[in-house]
């Protein structure tokens, strides 16, 4: 679709979890068979070159990003849609995190993580998300935990709508570990306040087919 859409080069990067190499999760994961002969190139990040970058956030100052991240000219993600056990859910928010240094990620998770993540998204703008709602996780995470069924993918240019309203497709399950009003859990709040998108839903408007 990017290529169709007059993309000259499509890069798809990634970083798999700490403990597990990039390029062996995608192999894994046969993500490189599907890959194979669309014409886009493969960036493990765990294996390439990463630059130290000024975050400027409340809680984060300095990271480390994957530098053909840093030197796109447009990011695109793909995500799914999960809830997370420190951060109460994994987004497009958190995406970003994907970037980072792996040496460097354990110390997110020392204090103020859902802050950490959101401060990240200072320096990482993307310019098109794109959810995978075919399946969610309605507890645990992000490893594992409870899957439902929600058949939905959703496509924003702006995060925190699209954080607000997948946080809203996994509350519409019973079980669900996230409750009351979105708008609320603390990577909503802190994106926010620093104007990362939407402050409410009076300013988007959610399309349907």
């Amino acid at each position: 679709l990017l290529f169709e859409h007059g993309a000259g080069k499509v890069i798809v990067g990634e970083s798999s979890w700490q403990a597990l190499a990039t390029r062996k999760a995608l192999k894994q994961a046969d993500v490189l068979t599907t890959l194979k002969d669309t014409g886009a190139d493969i960036a493990f990040f765990d294996e390439e070159k990463y630059v130290k970058v000024n975050v400027g956030g409340k809680y984060l100052k300095q990271v480390s990003l994957a530098e053909r991240a840093t030197g796109a000219d447009k990011i695109v993600y793909s995500c799914c849609m999960k809830t997370h056990f420190r951060a109460d859910f994994s987004l497009s928010l958190k995406l970003a995190f994907g970037f980072t240094k792996k040496s460097e990620r354990m110390r997110f998770h020392l204090s103020h993580l859902k802050e950490k993540l959101v401060d990240l998204n200072l320096v990482v703008h993307p310019n098109l998300v794109v959810m995978d709602g075919r399946k969610c996780f309605i507890t645990g995470g992000p490893f594992s935990g409870e899957v439902r069924t929600p058949n939905l993918i959703l496509a924003s240019g702006d995060r925190v709508a699209m954080d607000v309203e997948s946080i809203k497709v996994i509350q519409s399950f019973e079980g669900s570990k996230l409750k009351g009003n979105p708008w609320t859990y603390a990577q909503i709040r802190h994106a926010t306040a620093f104007g990362l998108g939407v402050r409410s839903e009076d300013e988007y408007t959610v399309l349907t087919e």
